[in-house]
């Protein structure tokens, strides 16, 4: 039975206990009758739940009973001895009847309680209030009664009403730990695991019970004693009233499942922990190993031209910004691992570094191929891009070569000559460049299959080699074809400037002819006056006719290698 149930009828105070005790240490249970007719049926309830409280050992002590006769009537105060014995016949010790004031027939009350002192079984005994500590020390007794005994009903029934709800909750606490605790004792590991799935959160909290229990045993502690001047007190809450070794048992052994739920309760986190943790981990690498990997594989070509590669770089990103998110996911993984690692459970330590293992090689090869396509991309970009470069060279020197050549000096013929050199010679830097772009790239087209996954790339791989290889023998096509044309233009324009070399040399001649006519008509007209100066004029006309000979010869000479 509990408090709460009868909670109307406690209030009436039809019976307490006051934690008074008489002096065979038996505790004293009191009766007050009032005015009014009393209750019999809820007398018996609150008696049958006032003698529920003590323990056996206790109750072994018996009772004295203060049956409070003064403001009732005599039958009824008989009619409550009598109950007594059908309620607590073996308990009770002996029986207070206080009388009032006023005078019962002293005949017919001692008579009664003879007579029927046998079948009682208890002693029952008339006594004036100011009489019973003839019975009972004055300092086990109520103000009531004359005595120092200091008793609240209400207080009493308000720590009663915490104790049985402690009493209920910490049972009903202690029945749901065990078997959470003590779920998978017996049985499979199945039945375990969907034991304590069921009985995993307890009906009340565990930390607001031991907080109850540990204000309700430090209030038992701190009233168990009260008086003062060195006078002591029974105070109801004693602890044979309100079981204090009962609380304490309670408390030790909530505490006790406590810290082995809380210890189920963090072996069960940890092991959440791992399943979600291996959960992510496996998510991570099958995306890595399906989609991720499927993306890689279906990009495979490097482009034919510089924009071509640039939309393949583009869409490379795309996939590496879909793969970055899930390394952010392998990173955060990494770390929890890491905690539990250093948490030190040797149980999960095989598990947990098998699951960094496998993620750290996943993660690490996806990020090998993303690295190694952007390379490709980017070699291939280089290679096309040089390749573009060489072509406009090429263009411009075609372009060059395919104008006719109008110099107006040989001069001019020279530095033309000169810049066709100059871009020649770059055309074949451009080239060279050229190669070692596009062997690069085939060195890392040759090493493509180390990520394909077992996939057979060769048709692919074949294509882009073919590709690299055609531009190359194309712009060797092109820089051959453009060293023929500047070979004749080359023998042209040598050409061109020996002919302006032999007018320029036949203007010589011509001028110094000139001069030479004009000399000798100037100071070659004598005859001489005998004939030795005849033979020098001769001999002088001879060297003129000489020089005139030799200027003639070289200018002939001059014109006829040109053409030749």
């Amino acid at each position: 039975m509990e408090a709460s149930v009868i909670l109307p009828i406690l209030k009436k105070k039809l019976a307490f206990l006051s934690g008074g005790k008489d002096r065979r240490s038996g505790l004293i249970l009191t009766i007050p009758l009032c005015l009014e007719q009393t209750n019999m049926d809820e007398l018996s309830v609150t008696l049958d739940y006032l003698l529920s409280i003590p323990s056996e050992k206790c109750k072994a002590r018996g009772f004295t009973v203060i049956v409070d006769g003064r403001k009732s009537q005599w039958n009824v105060v008989k009619t409550v001895v009598l109950m007594l014995q059908n309620v607590v016949p073996a308990e009770v010790s002996l029986v207070c009847v206080v009388k009032p004031d006023e005078f019962w027939d002293k005949k017919v009350t001692h008579f009664c309680f003879w007579k029927e002192k046998d079948r009682l079984g208890f002693e029952v005994i008339l006594v004036s209030a100011n009489k019973l500590t003839r019975y009972i020390e004055p300092c086990q007794l109520t103000e009531d009664f004359g005595g120092s005994l200091t008793y609240d009903h209400m207080d009493w029934l308000n720590k009663r009403l915490v104790f049985e709800k402690f009493t209920k909750e910490s049972t009903s606490l202690l029945d749901e730990l065990a078997l959470i605790n003590n779920g998978g004792d017996k049985g499979s590991q199945q039945e375990k695991e969907r034991s304590v799935d069921l009985n995993f959160l307890p009906s009340v909290d565990p930390e607001t019970v031991l907080q109850t229990g540990h204000e309700l045993l430090s209030e038992l502690q701190q009233r168990r004693f009260n008086g003062s001047d060195g006078g002591v007190s029974w105070s109801p809450m004693d602890d044979e009233l309100l079981a204090q070794p009962q609380v304490m048992k309670l408390l030790d052994s909530l505490r006790e499942q406590y810290t082995r739920y809380q210890e189920v309760c963090r072996q069960r986190s940890k092991r959440t922990q791992l399943e979600e943790i291996q959960q992510k981990v496996m998510q991570v690498v099958n995306w890595l190993e399906g989609p991720g990997s499927e993306q890689l594989r279906a990009q495979w070509g490097i482009g034919d031209s510089i924009r071509a590669s640039q939309a393949l770089q583009q869409k490379h990103e795309e996939i590496e910004s879909q793969h970055s998110e899930w390394f952010a996911v392998y990173v955060e993984l990494n770390q929890q691992i890491a905690a539990l690692l250093n948490a030190g459970d040797e149980e999960d330590l095989v598990e947990l570094k098998s699951l960094q293992q496998q993620l750290s090689d996943v993660c690490y090869r996806q990020a090998s191929q993303l690295e190694f396509r952007q390379n490709l991309l980017q070699a291939a970009l280089e290679f096309h891009g040089v390749a573009q470069d060489l072509s406009q060279q090429l263009d411009g020197l075609l372009g060059m070569l395919c104008v006719d050549v109008a110099p107006a000096d040989g001069a001019s013929i020279q530095q033309t000559l000169k810049l066709l050199e100059e871009k020649l010679k770059s055309v074949d830097v451009g080239l060279q460049g050229l190669r070692e772009k596009g062997q690069g790239l085939l060195d890392q087209i040759s090493n493509q299959a180390s990520w394909a996954y077992g996939k057979d790339v060769t048709i692919e791989n074949k294509e882009n080699v073919d590709h690299i290889q055609g531009v190359m023998e194309d712009m060797q096509l092109r820089k051959q074809r453009c060293e023929d044309m500047v070979d004749v233009r080359r023998l042209k324009m040598l050409q061109m400037v020996q002919l302006f070399k032999c007018e320029e040399d036949a203007a010589q001649a011509v001028e110094w002819l000139s001069e030479l006519l004009d000399a000798l008509l100037k100071t070659h007209i004598r005859l001489g006056d005998d004939a030795q100066e005849t033979k020098v004029l001769l001999e002088k006309h001879r060297k003129f006719v000489d020089v005139a000979q030799v200027q003639n010869w070289l200018s002939s000479f001059s014109t006829s290698s040109v053409f030749e």
